[in-house]
């Protein structure tokens, strides 16, 4: 009875284990061989790659700096104040016009301060570029940044009379000789205007002679008078003497307020046969 009970026990155990493990539909498991020992292998190398992957830090790229660009600078108008730029190079007078000296000049690209303004004449009155003051500029290139309309109109100056025009002015010099004498006398007779009428000096400066001679030439005052101004003439003289000779001599006219005229130099031979 015990026997055959032990017998049953042996054939029932294969039976518990061959129902309670996975069917393979007849085909064995490989328990050990090479297949197995590479998918071992390949899964330790793939969970340590993964390991090493997982605990390696983490690297944060370094900032890499750009150049900044300037920008190009452009003009910004200054609130409340008025300014001019140019297409052309354009002068700065005293005043409105050619008729006016000019003081400076406003080029391309620089700027000035508006402080007044000419509608009438076209003209704009700024700060004096590199200067001190202020000067007219020809509102034909101009470019106006700000408001102007709250610029006062500024009259335009008297112009500047140039000193020429105040000084008396030679037209001629004529030169004549007279013998009645008994001496050659050279006259030079300076034909003249002065548009004040106040011419008052005739000078006459020896300026050379061709043999040593002891001769001058004197000035001549002349009376002040309404007729200088339509023209008129004062005579200067030189006494040539005997001998033979080359004289050139320098005439000027002055008048009353300091003025000087221009100078006319005379040229002519004492006893020429």
């Amino acid at each position: 009875m015990k026997r055959k009970n032990i017998t049953y026990t042996i054939l029932l155990i294969p039976l518990l284990l061959s129902a309670c493990g996975p069917s393979n539909n007849g085909q064995a498991e490989p328990t050990s061989g090479p297949d197995l020992a590479l998918t071992i292998t390949a899964q330790a190398a793939l969970l340590d790659s993964l390991t090493q992957t997982a605990l390696a830090p983490t690297v944060t790229p370094e900032s890499t700096a750009t150049a900044a660009l300037s920008p190009t600078p452009e003009f910004t108008a200054t609130p409340g104040r008025v300014t001019v730029m140019v297409r052309a190079n354009t002068n700065c007078r005293s005043g409105p016009g050619p008729d006016y000296g000019i003081k400076s000049a406003l080029i391309v690209g620089q700027t000035a301060e508006v402080v007044g303004k000419n509608t009438t004449a076209g003209y704009w009155i700024i700060n004096t570029p590199n200067g001190a003051g202020t000067c007219w500029l020809w509102g034909e290139h101009a470019i106006i940044f700000g408001d102007p309309t709250a610029l006062h109109e500024v009259a335009a100056p008297p112009t500047a009379t140039p000193l020429a025009a105040l000084g008396p002015i030679i037209d001629h010099v004529a030169v004549r000789f007279d013998a009645s004498s008994g001496s050659l006398i050279a006259y030079l007779d300076v034909y003249y205007y002065d548009n004040e009428g106040d011419a008052n000096l005739a000078d006459f400066q020896l300026v050379s002679t061709s043999l040593d001679v002891s001769g001058k030439i004197k000035d001549i005052s002349i009376t002040p008078n309404a007729n200088q101004r339509k023209g008129s003439v004062v005579t200067g003289q030189w006494n040539c003497g005997a001998k033979q000779y080359s004289v050139a001599i320098g005439v000027t006219l002055h008048d009353a307020a300091g003025h000087a005229s221009n100078t006319v130099a005379v040229n002519f031979s004492c006893n020429k046969n």
